[in-house]
């Protein structure tokens, strides 16, 4: 997918004229489009009749076919978004307490601290920037590695393998355009990542590295994959999500200079402030959920075996739920929205985004003087996550 004006005029069409829409695409195996929010709620949340296994994302078929080669599964990655009672829940305990709310609570001076870093780093770098590459793709990035216990240099290559695996079908961010590239993406994660589990396994330290390279699961430890798949969904979710909701939520903030000025005066709207952000952008576009039984929606008949992408900016943008759903309203009431799914895989890290949003915008918006676009902003082209690529802008920081 392109820009967000072409994104959501295609969710319109299709919620209002074919909520249940059959896509047959020569580079995909077939799978049904629900873009209406009542749908992607329920269904989202009926975990027995509708699989996250085996297929959890749309990935080209050709693709599904060399990581079931080489990993024994078409998804490639064997993550908590991935999986299926009773395994998912047992694999959420090994890291639950660290992602709870009161864990998450611990880490606000440090989050607060590395704001203000940043916000600093756009004072001293003048009047200009590309407020996406400079700011918005490191800050969240930092936190996360900090929380896992991984160096400041790490960053780079943790940027670099991210936009490399979610940015696969963007000319610009992939490595290249063959299902060898995107394997040897996952590989150099992985390969990455079995350093720092070895290492935390002899030198062991208060992180979440260490919980993740020495866990265990009904006794054992846990196997390879799922733990190499642990270690990359939250190096590269863990921010890449995050970093998209505050780059499109400051393009927000500065179509809606209303809102702008309503956030800045008011420091008690940060909660639901942060919470509507993520409703606009809604960073992750999509999950695939795999029927088990034959269910009828809005007249068509979906199989059992059949595959169902639940889109959740269509959903977050459904004016039966939402009131003026294509205007940025920081007073909207925030538990409503899906942008962090439903029921039992509502998304882990959910409080550490909102704090990361809420902190970094109390920072930056009481000193932000004036903005404006210094230039046309450019989105990923990407199905599962995305956001802006760049955003270069002009301002004047006190």
């Amino acid at each position: 997918m392109g820009d967000e004006r072409s994104m959501y005029a295609l969710f319109d069409y299709l919620r209002n004229s074919d909520p249940v829409a059959r896509v047959e695409h020569p580079e995909y195996r077939p799978f049904w489009a629900l873009t209406r929010y009542d749908d992607v709620r329920s269904i989202g949340s009926q975990n027995d009749s509708f699989l996250s296994a085996p297929r959890t994302v749309l990935i080209p078929s050709a693709f599904e076919e060399a990581l079931l080669a080489q990993f024994g599964t078409s998804n490639g990655l064997e993550t908590l978004i991935h999986m299926d009672r009773p395994k998912h829940l047992k694999m959420r305990k090994v890291t639950r307490e660290w992602f709870l709310p009161r864990s998450i609570e611990k880490l606000r001076l440090e989050v607060e601290a590395l704001s203000k870093e940043f916000v600093d780093r756009m004072q001293e770098m003048g009047d200009e920037c590309d407020f996406v590459k400079d700011i918005a793709l490191l800050f969240p990035l930092r936190i996360i590695l900090s929380i896992l216990g991984l160096p400041r240099e790490a960053e780079e290559t943790m940027l670099r393998l991210t936009q490399e695996m979610f940015g696969g079908q963007d000319p610009e961010l992939q490595r290249g355009d063959s299902e060898t590239a995107g394997l040897e993406v996952l590989n150099e994660f992985g390969a990455y990542f079995a350093e720092v589990i070895e290492d935390r396994k002899r030198n062991p330290r208060d992180d979440l590295a260490t919980v993740l390279a020495n866990a265990e699961v009904d006794g054992e430890p846990m196997n390879m994959l799922d733990q190499a798949s642990y270690f990359i969904i939250t190096a590269s979710a863990g921010h890449d999500t995050t970093s998209a909701a505050i780059g499109g939520g400051m393009k927000a903030l500065l179509e809606h200079p209303d809102q702008w000025t309503l956030w800045r005066d008011n420091p008690a709207l940060d909660d639901s402030a942060a919470r509507e952000v993520i409703r606009w952008v809604s960073p992750v576009r999509h999950m695939v959920r795999t029927a088990t039984e034959d269910t009828e929606l809005h007249g068509k008949v979906i199989r059992a075996g059949d595959h169902v992408a639940l889109w959740y900016p269509a959903a977050n943008r459904d004016p039966e739920v939402f009131e003026q759903p294509n205007r940025l309203d920081l007073q909207r009431d925030p538990k409503t929205q899906l942008a962090f799914g439903y029921g039992s895989h509502m998304c882990l890290g959910q409080h550490l985004a909102a704090l990361e949003l809420r902190c970094f915008f109390r920072e930056l918006l009481p000193r932000l003087q004036q903005m404006e676009f210094a230039g046309d902003p450019e989105w990923i082209k990407a199905i599962f996550v995305g956001g802006l690529r760049s955003m270069p802008v002009r301002y004047r920081l006190s």
